[in-house]
């Protein structure tokens, strides 16, 4: 047996022992993660759902199956630190699951708004490397690591954030002059919504509403070559169905009532839900639970997508046959936006080719 197919074995029984039903330890994180306020219920056990879903054997090997596995292409013996975000249940699993199939040492900064539900799949990794060559550590404290030098920093942030979160790391020594940092930026995707029918109107429902419209996977921009007036019964209907089975976890700050009545003044078609704002054109994307309508076209989404590539995650499309010229590689099926496989790209880069490269 190679390295690799044990560091997937190990991870396979790790990730089995975790979501096994009578895990206490995975119970109790989501009952502190609830009842303290962190996320809803239901949007932690949609995590944990997606999670179970996308996560095989199949879908492991196939990832590790266009990684050369001969020595130049490894991250064994690097050291990767992983400075994980906090907006939506579980985001940091991803980076954490991809840096131990690397063969790299795993060092976590777990965030304060998250602070359970990722040490219980890292305590179940800890229990492998009994047997297998995997190294995990972790802390909520970055401090806590000073003096430890990584070979490889991966964190998300705004532009803004990033020189604050290098200038920590050089203040308690956790990197050197040839430390690689892969830092996202996206923050949010655009959806092209082509047709108007129940299964695409949920589907869009769910691609906006879910987690509040938080993570760079929710939809802030949808273009569509109906307006905003044309389908809004269909909106309402499906935001209802929606929140019956997931209500909205934060209410929206008193700011974006202000919005509303601004729109009302300047008669900008909108959609007010209370909870949630989708208005026509006026993108400003400076504030949560805003979802913006564009009418247009496949041209109208690249031109979107090219204004704001920068902060720009994916592109949803209600089916395959539909392409954005141009913009092929960030192209996704809008219904698979809250469940992307385990080895979908943030940023556009393959975290794990990134590491062994």
């Amino acid at each position: 047996m190679n390295r690799i197919q044990e560091r997937v074995d190990a991870l396979l029984e790790a990730i089995d022992n975790w979501l096994y039903t009578d895990n206490e330890h995975l119970a109790d994180a989501i009952d502190r993660t609830a009842k303290e306020g962190y996320f809803s219920f239901e949007d932690i056990q949609f995590a944990i759902e997606a999670i179970k879903e996308n996560i095989s054997r199949e879908a492991l090997t196939n990832w590790m199956d266009h990684i050369n596995s001969d020595s130049e292409n490894s991250a064994e013996g690097q050291n990767v630190l992983c400075l994980h975000a906090g907006n939506i249940p579980l985001v940091g699993f991803q980076d954490a699951l991809t840096t131990l199939l690397s063969g790299a040492r795993y060092t976590g900064k777990i965030s304060r708004k998250d602070p359970y539900l990722l040490p219980t799949f890292l305590n179940e990794v800890k229990q492998m490397s009994l047997w297998s060559d995997m190294d995990v550590q972790w802390t909520h404290r970055l401090n806590d690591f000073e003096g430890m030098a990584h070979d490889a920093v991966i964190f998300a942030g705004s532009e803004s954030s990033v020189p604050g979160v290098k200038e920590a790391i050089q203040q308690y020594d956790l990197a050197n002059e040839e430390t690689r940092y892969l830092i996202r930026t996206a923050h949010f995707s655009i959806a092209f919504l082509d047709r108007v029918n129940s299964k695409s109107m949920q589907d869009l429902a769910s691609s906006i509403l879910r987690y509040g419209g938080k993570g760079c996977r929710s939809v802030a921009i949808v273009v569509s070559p109906y307006e905003l007036e044309e389908v809004k019964e269909e909106l309402v209907e499906s935001t209802k169905s929606f929140w019956s089975e997931n209500p909205q976890h934060e209410t929206p700050a008193p700011r974006l009532k202000h919005q509303v009545a601004y729109n009302e003044a300047v008669e900008r078609n909108q959609l007010w839900l209370e909870y949630f704002l989708i208005q026509e054109e006026g993108i400003e994307l400076d504030q949560d639970f805003v979802c913006y309508w564009v009418q247009g076209d496949e041209k109208t989404v690249a031109q979107c997508a090219e204004k704001y590539q920068d902060d720009m995650q994916s592109i949803y499309v209600t089916d395959q046959e539909v392409s954005i010229p141009g913009w092929e590689s960030n192209i996704e099926l809008l219904e698979n936006a809250q469940t992307p496989k385990i080895s979908w790209q943030p940023d556009d880069i393959d975290t794990l080719v990134w590491l062994m490269r």
